[in-house]
């Protein structure tokens, strides 16, 4: 391969969302509580955990999971209710709890050296204000981000305008995500190289089928370079 073009996935994968996580666990937790659902946080875990696992939220994000998690433990009906009530503290846990990941900037400064690079993200509007907070957004040429193109992954279309929009063919591309169902698979579908960042809940899917199998898994972002180098090498 000559030099890659590298997209990136945002959530869980350059953006750190675990503080995001642990607020929105909990205060997740309580309303199911206030709704009669009398479960601790072990428990309301494992069952966050196994939607996650089992793909009962499909390819949708923390409203899905927050709307198959109620279905699941608490009365018929108060799935809504539940959701529209945590939407202003998901909200404000994404202002104030988003961050990049402390290896982010590091590994992009490394890899801008050889590569340029993109984003292909399934996000609201205020992501854009992260970027221009950190100021990484300078690292990428393309940015197709959900919101603003009115398209999600794993729809193919996202992929193949960031594809246009490069000015390269998915064979000499790399996406690197955190999901095998939105990033991994449509990415290899097309025939673009995949890598897996495992630091994320969604470390707990596994492939359900072999275009989900990614070219390669590291467990932090600062382990991508070494493999780019021994790609273009």
């Amino acid at each position: 391969m000559r030099r890659p073009f590298i997209f990136f996935d945002l959530g869980q994968t350059l953006v750190d969302e675990w503080d995001f996580i642990a607020h929105f666990d909990q205060k997740f937790l309580e309303l199911l509580n206030g709704f009669g659902a009398r479960i601790d946080q072990r428990n309301y875990r494992a069952v966050r955990d196994s939607a996650i696992r089992d793909r009962k939220i499909g390819q949708g994000g923390v409203r899905e999971l927050v709307l198959e998690v109620c279905r699941m433990l608490s009365p018929p009906g108060y799935e809504k209710v539940i959701a529209a009530r945590l939407e202003p503290q998901i909200k404000q846990g994404r202002r104030e709890l988003f961050r990049f990941f402390d290896d982010t900037e590091p590994t992009l400064q490394a890899l801008s050296k050889y590569s340029e690079m993109g984003l292909i993200a399934n996000q609201s509007e205020d992501i854009q204000g992260l970027l221009e907070k950190s100021e990484l957004g300078r690292f990428f040429k393309v940015q197709a981000i959900s919101f603003f193109l009115k398209l999600k992954k794993p729809d193919p279309r996202i992929f193949e305008l960031a594809l246009k929009q490069a000015g390269r063919p998915a064979k000499d591309c790399i996406m690197v995500g955190d999901r095998l169902d939105t990033d991994i698979c449509p990415a290899r579908m097309l025939g673009m190289t995949t890598i897996r960042v495992t630091d994320s809940l969604f470390a707990l899917q596994v492939p359900a089928q072999e275009s989900e199998h990614p070219t390669y898994t590291v467990a932090h972002l600062s382990e991508i370079p070494k493999i780019v180098e021994s790609i273009i090498s």
